[in-house]
Formats: C-alpha cells, structure tokens, sequence
C-alpha cells in the first residue's frame, strides 16, 4: 500500500495543480483582445464605410466599422457581425469587402479591450452587452428587426446565438460554433475533468439555440482544427427549428473568406427567406 501511496500523492498533487492553474487563468485561454494593425477594408477597395464608437450599457466605449451601400435601400439586409476570440476589426477587413460584396449593409464591432474599444475586463457576460449595445446602435438609426441578421464566427458565434435569446432578429448566421467552453476544455483536455460548475463564462451555444425564435443557418468548414466539426453538429441538432446546416468543405476554421463567394447563394437566399418571413 506504501509504494502505491507514494505515486498517487504526487499524482493527485501535480494534477489538482494543474486544474487550479486552468481555473484561475480560464479567462486567459478564452479571450486573445489584440490591437488594431492599421488595415482598413480600403485595402480590398471598399470605400463605403466609416469608423463609429458607442457605448456598451456600462458606459465602455466600443469601435466599430459601419458599411453602409450608397444607394439606400429600405429592403437591404443589414448584419451585424459577432467575431472571435482572436480577431478585430483590422483582421477583418477582407471579410467587410465580402459582406459588401454579398450584398449586406453591415456592422463590424469590437468587443471591450479587443482593437481600439476601451479597455475593461472580460467576461460573458461584459461581451454579451457589447453585442447587445451594437444591436441597439442600428435600432437607433431606425432599422427594424426584420432587416437584420445576426453572424457569429467561432466565440462569436456563442456570443451571437446568446443575442438571438435577448433579441428578434430576422435571422441567425453561426459559422465554426463551439457547442460550449465546457464541451471544448473536454476536447482539449479531455484528461483534466473540469467540473461544469468551475467554469465561469460558459458560453452554452447548445443551450442558447434551443431559445432562439429566428431562422438559423449554420455552418462548419470541414476541416476545422480550432472547433472539431463534431462540437457544431452537436448544436444543430439541440437548435430549435427552422434552422438548415452546410458543410464548406477542404477548409479549416479561418478559411472561409478563401471560398465565400461559392457559398454567397445559399447564404443569401437563406437571408432573403428571413426577410421575406418578416
């Protein structure tokens, strides 16, 4: 019993070790906040859009581009874009050429501390009213509900089916989902058994989809390294209907922007249901 006594205890040590450094430091494996690089969308010859600045509901001021088509059009769909843990603004720039392109008016913010947005602490809950606060700045240039999608990429895309739970928007766009920040520590470290409850910003897309009222697309690159293509099955199958899945196949998690144009049908047409629906 001795010689099993003296592995286990360093064993139990090492990894309860382990487990308290995840724990303390989780918020530091979930947001990367980097600054803007001073790319613009001008770089892929789009001119049609300008800098803006709003406050979240705790006062901290967010930056976003607005992108907005130089003929008016009542009937535009508008998005509004909800990025991921790594990105900002500066990293999006192709991506703002791409949503011009498809035909969108369009929102592009960055969270607190993420790009030039004000610095303050992050949590679930702090992102969460920075994408509602974005919300509400279109509202407040008089744009229904009905014209506006909701996209979310990655993180984002939690932070996006969470919005749809708060709000009405006329459609739900996730793409590379994670099913929650639960069920990724499992896929990452399936070894360390982080209890559900130790989790503080938990980011529970499964649960957010069941909760939503809007049209859903989802959909998932094929080869995705960063968020296994399995995690987003598993919140489509729990979304509530209507909702339609789309496999982009030979890409990985940040590759999108590669192949969008292949895919601009189905997503527009999906857009132009919602719509239609409002």
């Amino acid at each position: 019993m001795r010689p099993l006594k003296i592995v286990l205890i360093p064993l139990t040590l090492a990894y309860l070790t382990i487990l308290g450094l995840y724990i303390g430091n989780q918020r530091k494996l979930i947001y990367f906040p980097t600054k803007l690089n001073g790319t613009t969308p001008t770089k892929y010859g789009l001119t049609h859009f300008k800098d803006v600045t709003f406050p979240s509901s705790d006062g901290v001021t967010l930056t976003g581009w607005w992108i907005e088509h130089p003929h008016k059009d009542p009937k535009r769909p508008v998005l509004l874009y909800c990025h991921g843990n790594a990105a900002n603004l500066s990293l999006l720039s192709e991506v703002s050429r791409i949503f011009y392109d498809f035909g969108f008016d369009a929102l592009l913010v960055d969270y607190r501390s993420y790009g030039s947005s004000q610095k303050a602490p992050l949590t679930e809950e702090a992102v969460g009213e920075d994408a509602l606060a974005a919300y509400r700045w279109l509202q407040a240039k008089g744009i229904p509900e009905g014209r506006i999608v909701v996209w979310g990429h990655s993180l984002g895309a939690a932070i996006a089916a969470k919005l749809a739970t708060r709000v009405n928007p006329a459609g739900l766009i996730l793409e590379g989902a994670l099913d929650s920040v639960n069920g990724m520590a499992r896929e990452k470290f399936p070894w360390l058994l982080v209890p559900g409850f130790l989790i503080w910003d938990k980011f529970d897309a499964e649960r957010y989809v069941t909760q939503r009222a809007c049209p859903l697309l989802q959909f998932h690159a094929e080869k995705d390294t960063i968020i296994p293509i399995e995690l987003g099955e598993k919140v489509f199958e729990k979304a509530a209907g209507p909702k339609q899945w789309m496999v982009v196949k030979d890409i990985d998690h940040n590759d999108f922007p590669s192949v969008a144009y292949q895919y601009k049908k189905p997503i527009m047409d999906f857009v132009g249901e919602c719509l239609k629906a409002k």
